[in-house]
């Protein structure tokens, strides 16, 4: 298997997780079914799942898109594919923010421990970079690109 299909399968796997991650995580009584959550509060983590849905179908189209430039391709479908991310632990800044509401802490769980969902952030980004790390198009040497041309003259 070839580096650039294994970077295009590993940015497909990535936006497989991040179509249906929020839907996973949120369609339940901690988020969408929570009765103490607000209208409003609601629509916000619908958005966030329908803008997870939305960033997937875009960085898929720049994963397998044939035409256009592939480093333009790679990098659009990697940033694309990393927002949501970013996005969430970008979250964690502001005044008021918890990882998980108090009545849902398990035994042992505390609000100041370092969220869970970082680790997600940080471990799927990293997968992100070697995806595109391995789909980025290589400059050939020379040597590389006389010897390709002379196997096509051939073939």
């Amino acid at each position: 298997m070839n580096k650039l299909l294994v970077g295009r399968c590993l940015l497909t796997f990535n936006a497989a997780g991040i179509a249906v991650g929020g839907f996973l995580a949120d369609m339940n009584a901690t988020h969408i079914y929570n009765p103490h959550w607000p209208p409003h509060a609601k629509f916000h983590d619908g958005q966030t799942m329908a803008f997870g849905v939305f960033l997937s179908l875009a960085s898929l189209f720049f994963i397998w898109r044939r035409s256009g430039d592939r480093q333009t391709n790679v990098l659009a479908a990697a940033l694309i594919g990393s927002i949501l991310y970013w996005a969430q632990a970008g979250a964690f800044a502001f005044p008021g923010v918890a990882w998980t509401d108090p009545e849902f802490l398990k035994p042992g769980e505390s609000l100041t421990e370092f969220p869970p969902q970082l680790y997600i952030d940080i471990g799927m980004s990293v997968i992100v970079i070697f995806a595109a790390w391995l789909a980025w198009p290589r400059t050939l040497t020379g040597e590389e690109r006389n010897k390709n041309q002379h196997e096509s003259r051939l073939g």
